[in-house]
């Protein structure tokens, strides 16, 4: 009985009749696999970068502004975003914040901060956080803060779970020393 079974096991292992067929079977998921982790790899990596491209979209444009911001702006900006981004989906939020530096205080503090979606608003007590990510300035030089939080649900699960994108994005501005907030415009 031992015999006939090790004979039928060499045969079986020399035999080479539908052998590709089998390699495929095996191959083919492995390969597929790899093409959606390349894939899903790839598209997060690029929603990230135009998630910063978009925000430093915004960033610019605000800076440019010589009329006070209003409440529509910020609506629209963030609507902005949205479009520039391709991550309307989800949620995505944008905040705003002018940001002045104290000279006598050696810190930054907020002029005004105003947000659309599910961020909170900036508080100086909060801006403590942001020191070393934030420029050096001179006594009451002001940057305009551009932060954006943007849900991105990866096309494949292969290791790469749900998250959110945020960016950062500081600019002066260009053409007036402050950008103005009109909560009534």
């Amino acid at each position: 009985m031992k015999t006939f079974i090790l004979s039928k096991l060499r045969s079986f292992a020399k035999d080479s009749k539908g052998s590709a067929a089998v390699e495929a079977a095996i191959i083919f998921p492995a390969i597929f696999w790899a093409y959606a982790a390349t894939f899903t790899y790839y598209e997060a990596y690029r929603a990230q970068t135009v998630a910063e491209k978009a925000a430093y979209t915004i960033s610019d444009m605000i800076s440019r502004e010589t009329l006070p911001i209003t409440p529509t702006y910020m609506t629209n900006a963030r609507n902005i975003y949205k479009d520039l981004s391709g991550l309307s989906p989800g949620e995505t939020a944008l905040r705003v914040t002018l940001l002045r530096w104290d000279g006598d205080q050696n810190k930054f503090k907020v002029d005004w901060s105003q947000r659309r979606g599910d961020i909170p608003r900036l508080r100086t007590r909060d801006v403590g956080d942001y020191d070393e990510l934030l420029p050096t300035l001179i006594a009451n030089e002001r940057i305009i803060l551009v932060e954006t939080a943007s849900d991105y649900d990866p096309a494949f699960s292969v290791g790469i779970s749900p998250r959110i994108i945020e960016t950062f994005v500081f600019t002066r501005p260009r053409f007036a020393p402050q950008i103005v907030w009109d909560s009534n415009g």
